[in-house]
């Protein structure tokens, strides 16, 4: 464990009991804060957060039970002690039910309790270090380096999944700014030639002029015959993969000397005559409209056959709207680490605009839309209007009927859950986008639960 001092919260409605544990967290080096009401040491949490909760079950107002499932609501990794003086086998399991770390009776043994909190801290950090270890390689919501859930997204990673391990030609497709190169990194990556490298080409940066010493690399002589070897693109890619972006900027000698290299498998550096073998896969890519181009003349078809044996289509942002809060979550969180903003997240009218704008540049476009929201930020909440006029984005959240109406307790009820649904029932999120606090938020859910109207 870190040699960090432990912050502990304490929760018991007994005063005495509360002031014995205090004296004894201090000699023992934790830093304590006793509580003797659930819903003040949730609102401390809030603030400041905590290593441990050490909580009473049965206390009024706001019980242990309630607190116990408030604070997995914010942080499920946080251990969890629940104690009580009604030491009945059935609040043993309904605590631990409700994901309590570990359970104790009263009157306890400091010394008992001081074995329960390490015990707890170290396995917290092992389950911690491995759901580390989880994220980094990777989950279904999260992979490939793409973040979506949405079915087109499903679809595409089925794509991967398939076209990965296959070793042919790809073409990927799909507008400017969706994730194109993303797509062909994850190809590579999960090929028989991940350990390979993957060299990328921008098509409509090369230089026609010097193309073939760019992609075949060349020989130079010096004195005394002496002579330089020089790699070119393809060659670094050997064994690998090589991915050719923009293929609709390639003239079409460019696109003849390349087929070439696909028809025969060698290469020749400029001023050699040595025959390099290659073996490279190509995945290509393109943000225009192919059937235009081969149409025009513009592509060669049999070029574009060769490159397209498999087409692999990405989605724009357009029709993957329902991933635009969990892309908005990820780019807050990356870019927050940046620039050590700490920010909270939109306020659910921006996050509104956000979800209903169209943006030209898909993901690339939201992904800086959202760091100069970090970089600007003037507090904690993050604001976002459309600079652009013209842009069409419905501003209103709710759409309202001029035939039927409703109270305004249905009308909050109503948004609530709506949001709730929308963050998978994650209330510190919720609460955020609300623009209240958790324990106003927790208040309103218990009014709804226990009213007659059953709205």
């Amino acid at each position: 464990m870190s040699n960090k001092q432990l912050r502990i919260m304490f929760v018991d409605d007994d005063v005495i009991t509360g002031k014995v544990m205090k004296r004894n967290c201090d000699n023992a080096g934790y830093a304590c804060q006793v509580f003797t009401d659930a819903e003040n040491c949730l609102n401390k949490f809030l603030q400041v957060g905590a290593d441990l909760v050490i909580t009473d079950l049965r206390m009024p107002g706001m019980t242990g039970f309630d607190l116990l499932s408030e604070l997995r609501q914010i942080d499920t990794d946080i251990p969890v002690l629940v104690m009580t003086g009604y030491s009945s086998v059935e609040n043993a399991v309904e605590a631990m039910k409700r994901g309590a770390s570990d359970f104790i009776k009263k009157p306890f043994d400091f010394n008992e309790l001081q074995l329960m909190i390490e015990r707890s801290m170290k396995a917290a950090e092992i389950s911690n270090e491995n759901k580390l270890l989880k994220r980094r390689l990777g989950s279904r919501r999260n992979r490939f380096g793409l973040i979506g859930d949405t079915r087109v997204m499903k679809t595409l990673f089925d794509t991967i999944d398939k076209l990965a391990e296959v070793d042919c030609c790809a073409v990927i497709l799909g507008e400017s700014g969706t994730g194109k190169e993303l797509v062909a990194r994850a190809l590579h990556e999960h090929s028989p030639r991940k350990n390979e490298y993957f060299v990328s080409v921008d098509c409509s940066r090369i230089n026609e002029t010097v193309f073939q010493r760019e992609m075949f690399g060349h020989v130079q002589h010096g004195v005394n015959d002496a002579t330089l070897n020089m790699k070119g693109l393809v060659e670094q890619a050997n064994g690998g993969t090589l991915f050719l972006d923009d293929i609709g900027k390639l003239s079409d000698d460019t696109q003849v000397k390349l087929l070439r290299v696909l028809d025969e498998k060698y290469i020749q550096r400029v001023g050699s005559t040595t025959q390099i073998p290659i073996d490279i896969r190509i995945i290509s890519a393109s943000n225009d409209d192919v059937d235009l181009l081969l149409e025009q003349g513009k592509t060669r078809a049999d070029f574009y056959s060769r490159l397209s044996v498999v087409s692999v289509m990405v989605p724009s942002l357009d029709e993957r709207r329902d991933d635009i809060p969990a892309l908005v979550e990820a780019f807050v969180l990356e870019f927050a680490e940046r620039y050590n903003r700490k920010v909270q997240g939109y306020d659910s009218v921006s996050l509104h605009r956000l979800c209903q704008a169209h943006w030209n540049g898909n993901v690339r476009a939201l992904r800086n839309a959202v760091e100069r929201s970090i970089i600007l930020a003037d507090g904690p909440v993050l604001k976002w209007q459309s600079d652009d006029d013209e842009m069409s984005v419905d501003n209103s959240i709710l759409q309202f009927s001029s035939d039927e109406f409703v109270s305004l307790v249905e009308l909050e009820y109503e948004y609530i859950s709506h949001v709730l649904n929308c963050f998978k029932g994650k209330k510190t999120k919720v609460a955020n986008v609300l623009g209240i606090d958790k324990t106003t938020l927790w208040r309103k859910l218990r009014r709804y639960d226990n009213s007659d109207e059953h709205i």
